[in-house]
This record gives structure tokens, C-alpha cells and sequence, in this order.
């Protein structure tokens, strides 16, 4: 008994490794669904880094004034640029604005310095600073607000960050807050 044994070619058509028309729509119509819901993820992106930024500007004012209140020197915060804040603390043995060095961080021993605009703050910006016409604040032993000529604050300042968000900080008390949605 013989077998007849036919050889097949084993090649594969065309037809088998193209796709069809059917499956390229399904494949493009997916990838457009993707990008129309991932877009607005991108875009609040910004608006989500000025509100953390905002919060951290809001924690710097209310740590400057807990420090002052508890080691009787006066801290301040300065806005240097656009883009930058830092917390400066007086040396008692020098006082005054001009005296005034860099508070280091509690937690990461580093100065108390913080840019905007790039990192973590990308398309953040400091918009306006607004401390009585000045540019910086400072907090007593009392945690009352002063302006750079070191008399108290009169008017509530505000620091506007992009789009509007705004860090307030009140006369007399120099407590600070931040409106949040």
C-alpha cells in the first residue's frame, strides 16, 4: 500500500498578511476616539501644575509667618523674578531686610527657594506681585505682615500666578489663603 502523499506549498498569499479595509477604519477610528479624550487631560495638565504651585506658594507664606511667630526673627518671602520665590530669615545680630539670608528647608535641608516655569512648574508664571506696592513680605514675631520698607501691610496683598490664581494675604493677622476650585 502506497500513500500518495501531495506537497502543498506553504507560502502564504498576499491577501493573508495585508489587512483589510475593515480593520485599518476600526484602527483609525479607535486612535481618534484615544486622542479627542486624551486632549482635554493634556490641556488641564497646566492648570493642575498652577494649582499645586499655588499651594505651595500658600504653604512658604504661612511657614514664613510660623517661623517668625516662633523664633521672634523676622521671615521673609521675596518674589526675585517671574519665575522665583524664596524665604529669606533676618540674623539677629544684623536686622533688617538687607541682612536677610536663606531659610533652609526643614525636610530637605536645602534653601527655601522655589522656580516656576520649567519642572514640575512648567507653563506656570508668576503674573503679579502685590505686597503695598512692593514686591516681597515679611512676618513678625506677632506673624503681622510688613512691606519691603518694613512697615505693616495696609491693604491685602495677593501674588497672581498664570491664569488667575491668586495667593492672598490679609493685613494685621498675615494670614494667608488661597481660593481654590
Amino acid at each position: 500500500m502506497t500513500r500518495d502523499i501531495t506537497r502543498t506549498s506553504r507560502t502564504p498569499s498576499l491577501a493573508a498578511e495585508a489587512f483589510s479595509l475593515i480593520e485599518l477604519i476600526a484602527v483609525i477610528s479607535i486612535a481618534g476616539i484615544l486622542a479627542i479624550t486624551a486632549t482635554p487631560v493634556f490641556s488641564s495638565i497646566t492648570g493642575v501644575r498652577r494649582d499645586v504651585a499655588a499651594r505651595h506658594l500658600l504653604r512658604d507664606l504661612s511657614f514664613a509667618r510660623q517661623h517668625g511667630v516662633a523664633t521672634g526673627s523676622v521671615t521673609w518671602v521675596v518674589f526675585e523674578s517671574p519665575e522665583r520665590w524664596s524665604v529669606l530669615v533676618e540674623d539677629p545680630a544684623n536686622p533688617g531686610r538687607a541682612g536677610a539670608g536663606a531659610l533652609a528647608d526643614v525636610v530637605t535641608n536645602l534653601p527655601m527657594s522655589v522656580q516656576v516655569g520649567r519642572g514640575e512648574y512648567s507653563g506656570v508664571a508668576i503674573e503679579s506681585v502685590e505686597f503695598d506696592a512692593g514686591s516681597e513680605v515679611g512676618f513678625d514675631y506677632l506673624g503681622r505682615p510688613l512691606t519691603g520698607d518694613g512697615v505693616f501691610l495696609v491693604e491685602q496683598g495677593a501674588v497672581t500666578l498664570t491664569g488667575g490664581r491668586a495667593v492672598f494675604v490679609e493685613p494685621v493677622t498675615g494670614l494667608a489663603w488661597v481660593e481654590l476650585p
